[in-house]
């Protein structure tokens, strides 16, 4: 059986290609903004991370996790950190790639799966930003681990993903509305209609639970609605005490 995280790869890479929008660059204007001491870091349509989730990266070695495409890694990198970015997508990647080299930025770019850092040693970083991403693994639960073990003790982990009730709704064309449908935790490969498209949908329990397992204390929750009702994002902040 093919490994699922090549198929998730293969289905990034392509929509990268077709410029969908998520894989927009940082602005020339965002990336002045954070080399001016304004680094401001978005989730959802219009949600943005607190300065104080944040506070001075400075000098902080930073990892985005699953997080490349030319925004989060050139941001903080603009604001001082030393950054390291790893993904599965090489598209994605190629993104950091020409915007350091656009703008003298030293980005460390590393092509890997999220749920293995070993390649990272215990304690490395002080920040761990994890862009909406881990719809694309089918347990989060070694995510987390990873995560608190590179963490160095009282490092910060900000994730960012979609509420479950995204992959608990469909359209429903007879209704002419959403209607709760499906059981959590979801996985696509249960669901006609989806062809090659890889996807996990996971619980709340999941996602808090599975941090404060991991060893976690959270420190911070936010939500950011969008048009689409069921576009709910929301985001944690998170401490390794």
């Amino acid at each position: 059986m093919e490994n699922v995280f090549d198929q998730v790869q293969r289905n990034i890479d392509r929509l990268v290609e077709e410029n969908v929008n998520w894989s927009a660059c940082a602005t020339a204007e965002q990336l002045q903004n954070a080399r001016e001491g304004r680094l401001v870091m978005t989730f959802g349509e219009d949600g943005v991370i607190p300065a104080e989730w944040l506070g001075d990266v400075k000098g902080w070695k930073v990892l985005c996790l699953a997080g490349a495409g030319g925004l989060q890694a050139p941001l903080l990198a603009c604001a001082g950190a030393e950054v390291t970015v790893i993904d599965l997508s090489q598209r994605m990647l190629d993104k950091d790639r020409a915007l350091a080299a656009r703008e003298s930025l030293e980005i460390r770019i590393e092509h890997g799966n999220m749920c293995d850092l070993s390649r990272f040693e215990d304690a490395s970083f002080d920040l761990v930003f994890n862009p909406p991403s881990l719809c694309y693994v089918p347990d989060v639960g070694p995510v987390f681990r990873e995560v608190y073990r590179v963490l160095k003790p009282g490092g910060t982990f900000i994730m960012v993903s979609s509420n479950p009730i995204a992959y608990v709704c469909d359209w429903d064309e007879d209704l002419g509305c959403y209607k709760a449908v499906n059981r959590m935790p979801y996985r696509s490969a249960d669901h006609e209609g989806q062809g090659d498209w890889v996807e996990f949908g996971h619980t709340m329990e999941s996602y808090l639970g599975g941090q404060l397992a991991a060893g976690f204390v959270i420190t911070g929750y936010l939500e950011n609605q969008t048009e689409d009702i069921t576009e709910l994002y929301f985001a944690t902040r998170s401490e390794k005490r």
